[in-house]
C-alpha cells in the first residue's frame, strides 16, 4: 500500500477506543458548552438593560424641545421601561412647567405602589435610585413642590424602617438625610425669619424644624399659679408677695388703706378659674350660693313620618343615575332600579350589563371595558360613555383606548368635552394622543 492511500487515514466518524482520550474530549466540550451558556446569558441580560437605558437616553434627548402635553406623553413612555426611567422621572419634578412636573410625581407615586408587589430586594434597587435622584434635586425643588418629594421620600422611609439588613439600613439612612434636606428649614430658599426684606412676589420659605424642640425646666414662679405661697425667710416677705398678687388678679386697683395693727394675718385670696380674685378678712364668713337644680322640659313632640323625604320615585331619575342604583348595598332599592329599567325597555343583558357597570370592583368594570370591545353590541356608545367617567383611573385609560379603535365622530366629540374636565395629568395625555392634540 503506496504511501497517503486513503485507508490509512482515520475515520473522522468513527469513534475512539482510547478511554481517556474521549473522557478528556467530553469534559473539553462540556466546559465550552457552559462557557458559551454563560456568555449568552451576560450577554442577554447586559442588552436587556443597557437597551432600557438606550431607550431612556432616546427618549429625553429632545425632551426640553417638545411642548407640555408632549412631555406628559413622553413621560407615560418613560414609565413603563422601569428601573432606567426613575432618575429622568425624578429629574422632572423640578421642570419649570408645574403640569410636567405634576405628571412626573404622579408616575412616581403610581411607580412606588407597584413596588410593593416585588421581591424587597428587588423593591430596594427602585426605592435607592429614587432617594439618590432626590438628593441630587433636593436643593433645588421649588416651595410649591416640597410636598410632594417628601411624601415619596416620606413612603420609602415606611417600607424601609422595619427592615433588619445591612442595605435596608443604609437606604433608611439615605432617605433620613435627603429628608432632613428637603425640609423647610434647611432649603435654599429665603425664611421670614431673616433679617434681609422680601420680595413680596416670591414665595417665602417658613423656618421650620426638622427636630423636636430641647425640653429646659421650666421656673415655678412663671406658672399660672402659685398656690400655696412659697416659703420666704421673714414675715415682711411674705406680706409683700400678698400684696402684689392681690394688685395683679385684680381689674382695677383698690383705693390704698393704712395697716392696722388689731390684724394680725393679711388677706386670703380665693384662686378661682371662673371668676376674679377677692380679697377676704381672715375673720370674715364666706356665704356659698346652692346650685339651683333645673329639670329640663319633657319633648312631648309628635314623631313625624319623613319617609316620603327619602322615598322619591325612581321616575325623577334619569337614565345613567338609575344604573348606578343598581350597586346600591339594599337589595330593595337594586330590585326598585332593576324595576324601572325594565319599564324603560332595558333588556336581561342590558341590566347585566347595567348591574356590572355600577360594581365597586374596578376590576369588574375593566372587564366590562374588554368585552365591549371585543364582542358586538349594537350601540355602545352610552356604556362607553358612562365608562369613560369613571372614578378609576385605569378604567377610563381602557375606555379611551377603546373608542380610539373606533373612529366614530360622536364619540370624538364625547373625549373633547371630557377632555375639558380631566384633571388627571396622564389621562389628559391620553386622550390628546388619541385626539392628535399638540
Amino acid at each position: 500500500m503506496y504511501l497517503g492511500d486513503p485507508n490509512d487515514q482515520p475515520n473522522p466518524f468513527a469513534l475512539h477506543v482510547d478511554g481517556n482520550r474521549k473522557s478528556r474530549n467530553s469534559f473539553k466540550t462540556a466546559t465550552k458548552f457552559f462557557i458559551l451558556v454563560a456568555f449568552l446569558f451576560v450577554a442577554t441580560v447586559s442588552i436587556g438593560s443597557y437597551s432600557r437605558q438606550w431607550i431612556v437616553g432616546h427618549l429625553m434627548s429632545d425632551f426640553e424641545q417638545m411642548h407640555v402635553p408632549e412631555k406628559q406623553q413622553r413621560l407615560a413612555q418613560i414609565a413603563e421601561l422601569g428601573l432606567p426611567a426613575i432618575e429622568p422621572l425624578v429629574g422632572r419634578l423640578i421642570d419649570k412647567e408645574n403640569e410636567v412636573a405634576r405628571t412626573a410625581y404622579e408616575l412616581l407615586r403610581e411607580s412606588q405602589n407597584t413596588w410593593t408587589s416585588l421581591d424587597w430586594n428587588e423593591a430596594r434597587k427602585h426605592h435607592h435610585a429614587m432617594v439618590t435622584a432626590m438628593a441630587n434635586i433636593a436643593s433645588a425643588v421649588p416651595d410649591d413642590r416640597t410636598g410632594w418629594t417628601t411624601s415619596l421620600v416620606q413612603q420609602t422611609i415606611m417600607e424601609s424602617v422595619q427592615k433588619q439588613d445591612q442595605e435596608s439600613n443604609e437606604l433608611y439612612k439615605l432617605a433620613t438625610s435627603t429628608l432632613s434636606r428637603m425640609s423647610l428649614t434647611e432649603s435654599a430658599g429665603p425664611s421670614i425669619l431673616n433679617s434681609e426684606p422680601l420680595d413680596n412676589q416670591a414665595p417665602v420659605r417658613l423656618a421650620v424644624r426638622s427636630k423636636p424642640l430641647p425640653v429646659t425646666e421650666a421656673d415655678a414662679l412663671d406658672a399660672w399659679t402659685d398656690w400655696p405661697l412659697p416659703q420666704s425667710d421673714t414675715p415682711t416677705d411674705q406680706e409683700n408677695f400678698r400684696e402684689s398678687s392681690y394688685r395683679e388678679s385684680t381689674y382695677s386697683p383698690m383705693p390704698e388703706t393704712p395697716p392696722t395693727e388689731s390684724v394680725e394675718q393679711s388677706p386670703s385670696v380665693y384662686r378661682s378659674s371662673a371668676i376674679r380674685l377677692t380679697p377676704v378678712a381672715p375673720d370674715e364668713a364666706v356665704v356659698l350660693s346652692d346650685i339651683r337644680v333645673s329639670q329640663a322640659k319633657p319633648n312631648r313632640q309628635e314623631v313625624v313620618p319623613t319617609s316620603y323625604l327619602t322615598d322619591s320615585p325612581l321616575e325623577t331619575y334619569d337614565t345613567p343615575s338609575v344604573i348606578h342604583w343598581l350597586g346600591s348595598e339594599e337589595s330593595a332599592l337594586r330590585e326598585r332600579a332593576k324595576t324601572e329599567l325594565a319599564k324603560r325597555g332595558f333588556s336581561q343583558q342590558q341590566i347585566a350589563l347595567g348591574i356590572q357597570i355600577s360594581s365597586p370592583d374596578p376590576a369588574s368594570r375593566l372587564a366590562l371595558v374588554d368585552a365591549i370591545a371585543r364582542s358586538r353590541i349594537e350601540n355602545p356608545r352610552a356604556w362607553l360613555v358612562m365608562l369613560l367617567d369613571d372614578a378609576n383611573r385605569a378604567v377610563r385609560l381602557r375606555t379611551i383606548s377603546v373608542i380610539a379603535t373606533m373612529n366614530d365622530a360622536e364619540m370624538s366629540n364625547r373625549l373633547r368635552e371630557r377632555l375639558d374636565q380631566e384633571r388627571d395629568p396622564v389621562v389628559n395625555a391620553r386622550i390628546r394622543l388619541v385626539l392628535n392634540l399638540r
